[in-house]
Formats: C-alpha cells, sequence, structure tokens
C-alpha cells in the first residue's frame, strides 16, 4: 500500500450535486442506506447483488422528505484514491435500499455542518484496498464519528452494525468483508 499511498492524493469533497437549498439546513434524521448496485453480484455467488452503503441527512423542506447523501465512489482502478460526495435528494430513503438504518440526531447538526466535519477530520483522505467493502468501512466511520461527537446518540455504531448483518445474512445481497479502504494523513 505504500506504492498506493505515494501515488495518491486526496480528491475533493465533491460537492456539484448538492444543491443550494440543501446547505445549512437542520437535519431530522440520520440515514444509513444498502443500496443495490445495478449488474454488479459477488463473482462467487452470482445470485447475490453487491450492496452499496452511504449516509445521509434527512429533513421536511416545503412540505415533502429531502436529504443530502454522504457518499463515496471510486473513479479508476488505477487510482485507489476515493471521492466523497455530498448530494441533494428529493427523497428521505432510496427506492433502491432494500434496507436502511435511521436514528434522531442527540443535538441539533446541519447539512454544512456535516461537510464541514468531513474536511476537518480528512474524511476525503480514504483509499480503496481492492479487498472488501470501502463504503461500508467509510459509513461506518461516519456513523461512529458523529456519535462520538455527540451528533449521534450513544450505541449508533453499535446499532448499524446490528443492521450490517441483518443485510450481510439475507441470501439475495452481498456485502463484501471489511475493511475495504482505510483513512490517512
Amino acid at each position: 500500500m505504500v506504492n498506493a499511498l505515494q501515488r495518491a492524493s486526496a480528491k475533493p469533497i465533491d460537492t456539484k450535486q448538492w444543491k443550494q437549498r440543501d446547505h445549512k439546513v437542520k437535519i431530522e434524521k440520520f440515514i444509513a442506506t444498502a443500496v443495490k448496485m445495478p449488474g454488479e453480484f459477488n463473482p462467487a455467488e452470482p445470485s447475490r447483488q453487491l450492496i452499496h452503503w452511504r449516509g445521509g441527512g434527512s429533513y421536511s423542506q416545503d412540505g415533502s422528505e429531502r436529504s443530502t447523501s454522504f457518499d463515496t465512489r471510486k473513479h479508476s482502478n488505477s487510482d485507489p484514491a476515493i471521492e466523497v460526495q455530498l448530494i441533494s435528494k428529493d427523497f428521505s430513503v432510496s427506492s433502491s435500499a432494500p434496507y436502511h438504518w435511521e436514528t434522531s440526531l442527540a443535538k441539533e447538526f446541519t447539512t454544512t455542518d456535516v461537510y464541514d466535519l468531513l474536511v476537518a477530520k480528512k474524511f476525503n483522505h480514504y483509499l480503496y484496498n481492492g479487498n472488501g467493502s470501502g463504503c461500508l468501512t467509510w459509513t461506518t466511520a461516519l456513523i461512529k464519528l458523529l456519535e462520538d461527537e455527540g451528533v449521534l446518540p450513544a450505541g449508533s455504531e453499535k446499532s448499524f452494525l446490528v443492521k450490517v448483518a441483518q443485510v450481510r445474512a439475507d441470501p439475495k445481497y452481498w456485502v463484501p468483508d471489511e475493511p475495504g479502504a482505510k483513512f490517512y494523513d
């Protein structure tokens, strides 16, 4: 991994799809979704569809549910650096998510507060190792960070991991082992 670290440089957090109307919005619920990845299956068990994990802040705005997704993506096989994205959504939970986990917040926090925390804690300094579920590793770390900061209630990470185990046990879905990625300075 030393060579990958030498080649990798942190990608700035991508906010191109984060609409201005979703900045500085008070989050009502934190949600982590297990989204089905179209056309991607476990090579050893082709009936099990790959699950992608992402976090999100959900809120009501103008009488409808909206959210800001805190997501990760990998651009290419040759670049191990993972890009973090904030994306505005016109729903709370994706219809492509057969499972989701949610919790209320322990203290008031906005979408912009999450962005600022991601920047301060260098959550975009993240490398995929090619061996597992990088999105789950990142989403779990985000939940732990928010719990440690007092934003999410005590026990949130543990509760989330119970949901992860439930998804892993479902024979229709594939959640690769962890860790699939790691943070670096």
